[in-house]
């Protein structure tokens, strides 16, 4: 289990859920960033490393990945609390996109501050703007998510199950939702999956406290509120995992969750991506 390579043929899916609630204008950091603008930064990073993974030759790009966005939180939606597509542009409203057409339509091109190159900036594609406002209904958010990796999922069974990534500051506004606690419909999420295993759901909590950058570990001990329910609906980290991970020297025991607290350096959480996802180029 878990041990299916991405290719053309068997393209991997992954899902953002970004916590677009009030409480993301928080402070981060001592670099003057909000919640909001560190998530944004650290989703458009991965975007940018997923659209270079599946490019092959100059301007070549395959469908490696199907992806989605879903900003929860930041206005009241007919039907809901506030879920929907955070795409922007010509892939507004878009939910599951291809690789390929997300690196052929960015919102723009922007110098943005990167404090992985000593504070500096650098020029890249931006897909998703730092916004906040509203509450935050989390558990909306993943019932969304989950009709479509259900859907993805049933369309690609021989493929690496679906990874949700979750980054939020944690405070749920939505918990019970249609009957469903935050529990339940994690559960339920990670009840989807392939013939290679079920689906991941990995949760980034962000928060203003300045202690942090901890990546997958197998206890919840010292985390603040509400950090230690985020760990206990993420995923066990499986063991070809667990085996990527040392491999990148992120050496971790079993048990150890997919879970990681303040993490503002991007190519961090674009590492944790790799620890989950294998390309295989030849397929």
């Amino acid at each position: 289990m878990y041990e299916q390579s991405i290719s053309r043929k068997r393209p991997g899916c992954i899902v953002f859920l970004l916590d677009r609630s009030d409480s993301m204008k928080r402070p981060w950091g001592g670099n003057g960033d909000s919640l909001a603008a560190g998530a944004a930064r650290a989703i458009n990073s991965i975007l940018m490393e997923l659209c270079l993974r599946a490019q092959k030759g100059q301007g070549i790009s395959y469908h490696y990945f199907d992806v989605g966005i879903f900003g929860y939180g930041l206005r009241p939606i007919a039907g809901g609390e506030g879920v929907e597509s955070a795409f922007s542009g010509l892939l507004a409203g878009r939910t599951l996109v291809p690789i390929h057409e997300i690196r052929d339509n960015p919102v723009a091109l922007r110098d943005v501050d990167s404090p992985d190159i000593g504070g500096g900036t650098v020029r890249m594609p931006v897909w998703v703007d730092p916004v906040h406002g509203g509450r935050t209904p989390m558990c909306e958010a993943m019932a969304v998510a989950g009709q479509h990796t259900y859907e993805w999922a049933q369309a690609h069974p021989e493929s690496f199950p679906p990874i949700i990534i979750n980054i939020t500051d944690g405070f749920v506004t939505d918990s019970p939702y249609d009957g469903a606690s935050l529990d339940d419909w994690a559960k339920r999420l990670m009840g989807i999956g392939t013939q290679d295993g079920s689906a991941l759901l990995f949760n980034i909590f962000v928060a203003p406290e300045s202690s942090g950058d901890l990546i997958f570990p197998d206890t919840s001990a010292g985390l603040p509120a509400p950090g230690p329910d985020l760990f206990r609906i993420s995923s066990v980290l499986p063991h070809p995992m667990i085996r990527n991970a040392a491999g990148a020297g992120i050496g971790r025991q079993p048990g150890a969750r997919g879970f990681a607290f303040n993490v503002s350096d991007s190519s961090t959480l674009v590492k944790i991506l790799e620890i989950g996802t294998r390309l295989d180029t030849r397929d």
